[in-house]
């Protein structure tokens, strides 16, 4: 029998441990067809920040645009 349960949020892309938020969004969730909603379910959300390794050529980009423009973007 194991002692331990370990869940890891991980990308999907790289595989990189992904990190807990609580800037959630503001918004309401949006159900899938087939989904219950009301008072017959229980939503669970979890916020996760974007994969570091995956956003850091968005980063690298939006760092050059900034120096070609000089200004902040």
């Amino acid at each position: 029998m194991r002692e331990f349960l370990i869940t890891k949020f991980v990308c999907a892309k790289c595989g990189t441990n992904l990190q807990l938020t609580y800037n959630t969004p503001k918004v309401g969730s949006f159900h899938s067809e087939g989904e219950p909603t009301g008072a017959l379910m229980v939503e669970n959300r979890i916020a996760l920040e974007p994969c570091e390794t995956c956003m850091k050529p968005l980063e690298e980009m939006k760092s050059v645009v900034q120096v070609l423009m000089g200004s902040n973007v």
